[in-house]
């Protein structure tokens, strides 16, 4: 997955920001997906509590964690 590259997320259109990884102790990764940059707007408002999004108290844009076969 490149970077800066425009996609369609389960919530709207947004900028890819690369790739996001979990690791654990070990250094063995937990959670793997694509870093998205979503303008907030009503849609995604109501999704910044979502579990999924790394900016909660993002107030222009946000950005949220999608597996790359929620991407299109």
């Amino acid at each position: 997955m490149m970077t800066n590259v425009k996609v369609k997320t389960p919530i709207g259109e947004g900028m890819t920001q690369g790739r996001f990884t979990v690791r654990d102790g070990q250094s063995e990764a937990v959670v793997t997906g694509v870093l998205v940059r979503l303008p907030i707007n009503d849609v995604t408002r109501s999704e910044l509590n979502k579990s999924n999004c790394v900016t909660p108290s993002a107030e222009h844009s946000g950005l949220w964690v999608f597996s790359e076969s929620e991407l299109a």
